[in-house]
């Protein structure tokens, strides 16, 4: 019987914890990309490069996003 959790050769618990890893982080990058939509004390210019970066190197760009531009929702 084939292991339905098998990801990149890792099966059983180990292959559950990266698989449960890479959701928490699709998660935190989808709500930092909701976030840039529509944080309204940002410029349309800043939206449009942080939304690229986060499309082109997401999970990078979206702890960046957290650390600089996260906290300035007014």
């Amino acid at each position: 019987m084939v292991n339905s959790f098998i990801f990149l050769g890792f099966t059983g618990l180990s292959g559950l914890l990266i698989s449960g890893l890479l959701l928490i982080i699709l998660i935190f990058e989808l709500a930092m990309f909701v976030h840039v939509v529509r944080n309204k004390s940002i410029t349309t210019n800043t939206k449009t490069l942080w939304i690229i970066g986060m499309i082109l190197i997401h999970p990078i760009v979206a702890i960046a996003y957290y650390f600089t531009d996260y906290k300035k929702v007014k």
